[in-house]
């Protein structure tokens, strides 16, 4: 069932209803879909601690300023860090665990793509797949601590929930060349993303995760995507064209929220979650994947994304293990 917007805004509006104060740390919101999300965000709750990730916390600070016309009653804090490196995520993590001794809501939108080809890191992974699974996962996972203590912790990753597809099993951080693609690395990103989200979701029945696609939002991103003479095309000539048919940064960021505060999308634990309550049918209830025990996949209009087809047979050949594995072995080799 698609979501329409007045919904999405009259749940939203709802969160300040909510007046204990709320925690959230969002990674990936200096623009885009994160930044509207964090204004929606900013804008409802009612007394926001909120921590912004940023790799350049002087140019950041503008966002700052802007928050707090949104909410003066709400405390903003930058972490100047780049999660393009594991480290650093691992960073973003320890740093909020200082801070803080519960976490209501991690927003996941950051993101890097490039079609110049592959761009390792210092930690010898690709940057898009770090930002968009690795660094991701180890920031989930280091936090989920301080989720499991909050009344009602939600957790948002913005990137292609439901669109999962084939894995290359025998190469998960797609090293060989011959391996990686632009394509495939989106594809791999998203499907070993759910599920390893699917994992930590079973180790934490109470947290809400969600892992959805926003579809096709008018973002800086496009003027990022290549350097030279394609990038020259891209900017000037594709990315307006495709903009044109593009929901905006703003709204994408308005059903952001929803996702994350929303009951559609809450675990049924008998805690009232942070924004609209489902009564009288008016919204149904999100199912989740894996038989109910992993987490809700969602597409571009709010709707429940079943992509079972794709997502069993990975599972019944125990993926799900592999994927984690590796992903461990990962984070062990740039300790």
């Amino acid at each position: 069932m698609a979501i329409d917007l007045q919904t999405v805004l009259d749940s939203n509006s709802r969160l300040a209803n909510v007046k204990t104060p709320l925690v959230a740390l969002f990674v990936g919101a200096t623009s885009g879909i994160g930044l509207g999300a964090l204004k929606e965000f900013a804008q409802h709750a009612s007394d926001p601690r909120v921590y912004i990730v940023a790799r350049n916390a002087k140019t950041a600070g503008a966002i700052v300023e802007e928050l707090h016309v949104l909410n003066p009653r709400g405390r903003y804090e930058i972490i100047e860090k780049n999660v393009s490196l594991v480290k650093d995520a691992e960073a973003v993590a320890e740093f909020v665990k200082t801070k803080e001794s519960s976490l209501d809501l991690l927003f996941l939108s950051v993101g890097f793509v490039s079609l110049d080809g592959r761009q390792d890191t210092t930690e010898g992974l690709d940057a898009s797949m770090t930002t968009r699974y690795y660094s991701r996962i180890r920031i989930t996972q280091l936090l989920l601590p301080l989720l499991r203590r909050a009344k009602s912790p939600h957790v948002v990753s913005i990137l292609a929930g439901g669109m999962e597809g084939s894995l290359q099993e025998d190469d998960l951080d797609l090293r060989q060349a011959k391996n990686w693609s632009v394509a495939r690395a989106s594809v791999h990103s998203a499907t070993i993303g759910t599920l390893a989200l699917e994992r930590l979701a079973a180790e934490s029945p109470r947290v809400s995760f969600v892992h959805a696609y926003p579809g096709m939002v008018a973002t800086p991103l496009f003027d990022r995507l290549a350097s030279g003479i394609a990038g020259f095309i891209l900017r000037c000539f594709l990315a307006p064209v495709i903009r044109l048919f593009s929901r905006s940064a703003t709204e994408a960021g308005q059903r952001g929220l929803f996702l994350a505060t929303s009951a559609r999308y809450s675990v049924d634990d008998g805690i009232v979650p942070l924004g609209a309550v489902v009564t009288g049918g008016s919204l149904q209830k999100g199912v989740r994947s894996n038989g109910g025990k992993g987490i809700f996949l969602v597409g571009a209009s709010g709707d429940i994304a079943d992509n079972e087809k794709v997502l069993m047979p990975l599972r019944k050949r125990d993926m799900e293990k592999k994927v984690w594995e590796h992903t461990e072995a990962v984070f062990d080799s740039v300790r």
